[in-house]
């Protein structure tokens, strides 16, 4: 996710002012360095040089002491052979007594005589007698060899387990004798020229070094450091070969080593090498040291340039925040929405417009600080989605929208999937009140995507979602719908303005049903376009109200209407009187009363001629307002009405307790009036709203069957085109001389 766009960033990026710094103190740095690897290769020299000669000392101490312990093995083997020579020799007959003198004065620790089977027939420690070697035993294969004598390596004895170093001797009469020294007997004499003793001895003695002797199979014999014995080092591992000129440095536990590998060599033949690893961690420190002095001086420099761009970088970075991020959010913003859409290349891209719905009210009932804070959660819950599903982008378009781009998706169906998702945003963000949302979709084709057209065309898509339908797909036909809206919004505009010929009312007479005398007329809202014709009172109304123009409107109404009123009064006319629709949203103003009695005070009409018709969806509103509100109209005289009656949120409960004159019986309860149901249905609507002394004018009455039926009913009034449809000012003039007359 980018926060500018890519041809701004390098605007923003540091290095347009730290790399030409950088570059000066590159130079400073060059200098320093030079002369600090001057001096560290001054002292590099110095330490290779003792490294080699302490490596050559040890290498000819190792040598020496191989030598010797080479000597004392001949001298066991030669003992072995000697002890085995003189008992061959012997010719009285052994005996255990014997054999135990004679290990006693060759300086060996046991002798045992074998018969021609391998039968042990005398022992100098009174054992095993009678014990005949196996066939894979070390003595069957030595007597089967035909060899005269043989010495072994240290092992344990197959019986007793007992470490010894043997020796065996073939009598030439047959038989043969084994003769051995105890191991630990051996280890005395091998002590003082153990490796392991003689490499602690040297690692003591130079304790800035490691040393590892390994055996011409590069195992490890001894070691200083004693995890190492036994383990096998190929020259790779080392780093150099084995030679008396190279030399390495390596690092070894976090410690750096100067590493020579020399030969040891016994007689002129390779017997080995010595690994030798001389600690720079004094040389280091001295180094170390110059680098810091030098190193400080310049980070001074540096800490002083460097704080004076910084402060430059800042200020074009907060300059650059300011113009394509969004200062609450910190989302990108409308004019990095522009930028971003050119610079993307992408075949399928897509626009989701998100409005949080009745998002002023919740500034009014919680705070602006609360608003602020409902947006930043939004904003953060889009750029988490956007980090986990990196095609998405979102920018903040303004005070409570927010915009999203999708690339590289075609699919309108997974669109939809993902603004359902979005959907869920209150629940996800801990939106409180009656906060709710609604998205506009749009998709285009690319490689190129027109901006501002597609937010255009998102915005539309928005704009025609409604409480029941909170997604909606851009469509041509949505487009064509919000221009005729605009243009019947500019003409409502012009007729408040006041333009002729635009809005008019017409007039629909209601009449006793008993007298079959006109006793009132509705005033109906006509609205008449140039450029569209005659608009339809539904479309014009609903347009008003979501463009927040209902109430000037319902004020023009009001105002033409009581011009009819002062014309029937300029007639002698005072007992018919005007309804005239009223909207819930006119009615909750606190002001509209007194502009009420402005108004007819202005118009010099008597109030009691007024005639104020609400719908049922006053109900949804504050009852208590509303009730308020009726009281003191009706205390000014004033007639109120409900329309559409039971078809909405009213109740006889209510209507009880409110201060109205009359019930208008929707139309579609008197269309079905041929049934007996519906007769009945009405029938006590009749007799409740009498009950309660309320008058009932039926609505759409179009038969005489219909007028017939709500005679037999009671009902009150009717209205509808059995006696007239709604006219204009002047018909409705003549219809009330035809009454007179």
């Amino acid at each position: 996710m980018q926060d500018f766009p890519k041809n701004k960033k390098n605007l923003n990026s540091w290095k347009s002012v730290i790399v030409p710094a950088i570059l000066i103190l590159m130079l400073f740095l060059a200098a320093g360095l030079l002369v600090v690897n001057s001096l560290s290769s001054f002292y590099y020299q110095e330490r290779v040089q003792e490294a080699s000669l302490l490596a050559k000392s040890y290498t000819s101490i190792l040598s020496t002491v191989i030598d010797a312990e080479y000597q004392l093995d001949q001298q066991m083997e030669s003992t072995l052979k000697v002890a085995g020579v003189t008992v061959s020799k012997y010719t009285l007959p052994f005996s255990n007594e014997l054999l135990s003198t004679m290990a006693a004065n060759l300086d060996v620790d046991v002798i045992y005589v074998y018969d021609n089977n391998l039968n042990i027939t005398h022992s100098s420690d009174n054992n095993y007698i009678g014990w005949v070697s196996p066939p894979d035993h070390p003595i069957s294969i030595f007597y089967e060899s035909g060899q005269l004598f043989q010495a072994e390596v240290i092992r344990a004895d197959t019986e007793s387990g007992t470490l010894y170093k043997y020796g065996y001797y073939r009598f030439p009469q047959g038989g043969m004798v084994q003769v051995g020294i105890l191991a630990s007997n051996i280890k005395a004499l091998y002590a003082q020229f153990e490796p392991q003793y003689i490499v602690e001895r040297l690692s003591k003695d130079a304790k800035h070094t490691r040393l590892a002797y390994l055996d011409p199979e590069r195992k490890v014999l001894a070691a200083s450091d004693i995890s190492l014995i036994g383990s096998v080092i190929q020259p790779d591992n080392v780093g150099l070969p084995i030679s008396e000129t190279s030399f390495s440095r390596i690092s070894w536990e976090g410690t750096n080593y100067l590493a020579l590998h020399l030969p040891i060599t016994l007689k002129e033949a390779f017997a080995g090498s010595l690994v030798l690893f001389y600690d720079l961690s004094k040389m280091e420190q001295l180094i170390l040291r110059l680098t810091v002095i030098i190193a400080s001086a310049l980070l001074v420099f540096y800490l002083l340039f460097a704080y004076s761009l910084f402060t430059v970088y800042r200020k074009n970075r907060r300059i650059l925040s300011l113009a394509y991020l969004d200062e609450l959010t910190g989302l990108p913003n409308l004019r990095n929405y522009h930028a971003y859409l050119e610079e993307i290349r992408c075949q399928h891209l897509a626009l989701v417009v998100l409005n949080p719905l009745n998002f002023r009210l919740l500034n009014i009932l919680y705070g602006y600080d609360h608003g602020d804070k409902v947006l930043i959660n939004i904003a953060q819950h889009l750029r988490a989605r956007s980090i986990a599903w990196e095609a998405m982008q979102p920018f903040r378009l303004s005070d409570d929208r927010f915009l999203l781009v999708i690339r590289d998706e075609e699919s309108l169906e997974y669109l939809l999937s993902i603004c359902q998702q979005l959907l869920n945003i209150k629940q996800e963000t801990g939106l409180i009140g009656s906060i709710e949302v609604s998205i506009g979709l749009v998709q285009s084709i690319g490689p190129f995507h027109d901006a501002t057209r597609l937010l255009k065309e998102a915005l539309i898509a928005l704009n025609a979602t409604s409480p029941t339908h909170q997604i909606q797909v851009y469509n041509s036909e949505l487009e064509e719908r919000l221009v005729r809206a605009d243009t019947i919004e500019q003409e409502i505009k012009a007729a408040l303005h006041g333009d002729e010929g635009i809005l008019s009312l017409v007039y629909q007479p209601i009449y006793d049903s008993d007298a079959a005398q006109i006793v009132s007329f509705e005033a109906l809202a006509r609205m008449k376009s140039k450029k569209l014709g005659s608009i339809s009172p539904v479309e014009f109304i609903d347009i008003a109200e979501k463009r927040q123009l209902i109430i000037p409107l319902g004020k023009k109404i009001l105002s033409i209407a009581c011009d009819f009123i002062n014309e029937l009064q300029g007639l002698g006319i005072y007992d018919v009187s005007v309804a005239v629709n009223v909207s819930a949203l006119q009615l909750m103003e606190e002001p509209f009363i007194t502009y009420l009695l402005n108004l007819t005070k202005e118009k010099q009409i008597p109030l009691n001629q007024l005639e104020i018709e609400l719908t049922e969806s006053v109900f949804a509103k504050d009852i208590q307002f509303i009730s308020s509100q009726l009281r003191e109209l009706r205390n000014l005289g004033i007639l109120i009405s409900i329309d559409d009656f039971g078809t909405g949120y009213s109740s006889l409960s209510r209507l009880e307790t409110l201060e109205i004159d009359y019930l208008k019986l929707d139309k579609s309860f008197v269309e079905k009036l041929k049934t007996n149901s519906e007769n009945g249905f009405v029938s006590d609507i009749i007799s409740l709203a009498h009950h309660i002394e309320k008058l009932v004018i039926a609505e759409g009455v179009e038969t005489e069957e219909q007028e017939s039926e709500l005679q037999k009913l009671g009902c009150d009034y009717v209205q509808g085109y059995l006696y007239s449809r709604p006219v204009g000012r002047e018909q409705a003039l003549q219809l009330l001389e035809v009454g007179d007359a």
